[in-house]
């Protein structure tokens, strides 16, 4: 679980940082905790210098906590300020579902401060033939929150992420290392008690999330041309169990849209907290040889 703290932008932000090696940057998503990546790190720590970094979000129930929506602008500000702070040299940064959203600002933004990032999962809505669809379900999650409380909203998201829609998975996919042989059938990794409490004490920041965050991230719109220009730094990544969900499907636009691969990777949606062991293992290799850029061939064909 997050161990250190560092004041940025005004704001404390909690990390976790273990390990020894090239520097590696790790977001989460939801409700920006980083101790649901304590398992991921702990896997990558053999190898790399792992920093696990909590959103504001994380620390908002301290004074001066969040008190309006939230901008990916907002916390690429503050990832950039981590990075300048820990980092003598651009880190690789794997940053799933809202961290995903926040890493593909930055690298908009910020690019020199990236040397490979690794988005997984990032719900920008905007990229999809439904957009507006799926505009209207997160609106609702958000007001069933107000009204009806966290159960019934989380009925809605749940309902909302897992909708089939429009948008194939592309005919170009990148699968890392050997992960794929022996994967069907296996289970996700049974939490630790650690992990069941943490989750516990996360639901008193799931109504900053659903109020402050879910709408103005996952309606944001990402800097395409800005992207463009760093594509050969951008991996976009979805799980291959999700497919045919609203977070793979806006993966696969976004790796679409720029000319990129789709990276798949164990799991779902939650695969960097549900099976940390065999996504350690595939990012592992994912690093050590990212994919390239699709030919002009392969951007027709998949267009």
């Amino acid at each position: 679980m997050p161990t250190a703290t560092l004041t940025v932008n005004g704001t404390t932000i909690d990390y976790d940082q273990r390990g020894d090696g090239p520097p590696l940057l790790l977001l989460p998503g939801g409700s920006g905790h980083a101790g649901v990546l304590d398992r991921l790190t702990a896997h990558l720590a053999g190898r790399y210098r792992v920093v696990a970094m909590s959103s504001r979000v994380a620390s908002a129930a301290r004074p001066g906590g969040i008190t309006a929506d939230q901008h990916p602008r907002i916390h690429a500000d503050d990832t950039r300020a981590l990075i300048t702070e820990l980092f003598d040299e651009p880190p690789a940064v794997f940053a799933f579902s809202a961290g995903a959203i926040t890493t593909l600002e930055l690298l908009a933004r910020h690019p020199g401060h990236v040397r490979l990032a690794v988005v997984h999962e990032p719900p920008v809505t905007a990229l999809l033939p439904d957009a507006a669809r799926h505009r209207s379900a997160l609106e609702a999650v958000r007001a069933a929150a107000r009204t009806d409380g966290p159960a019934a909203a989380a009925q809605l998201m749940t309902a909302a992420m897992t909708a089939p829609g429009p948008g194939a998975t592309p005919a170009t996919l990148h699968h890392p290392g050997d992960w794929l042989d022996g994967y069907a059938g296996t289970r996700p990794e049974p939490p630790t008690p650690e992990l069941r409490e943490l989750f516990t004490r996360l639901t008193a920041l799931q109504p900053l999330f659903l109020e402050h965050i879910l709408i103005p991230f996952t309606t944001s719109e990402p800097d395409l041309t800005a992207l463009a220009a760093s594509s050969a730094r951008l991996v976009p990544a979805a799980g291959i169990d999700s497919r045919g969900q609203l977070p793979y499907r806006a993966a696969a636009a976004l790796a679409t849209r720029l000319g990129l691969p789709l990276t798949e990777l164990p799991g779902g949606h939650l695969g960097p907290v549900e099976r940390p062991a065999q996504l350690a293992h595939a990012l592992r290799a994912l690093l050590s040889e990212p994919p390239r850029p699709m030919s002009g061939d392969q951007r027709r064909a998949e267009t």
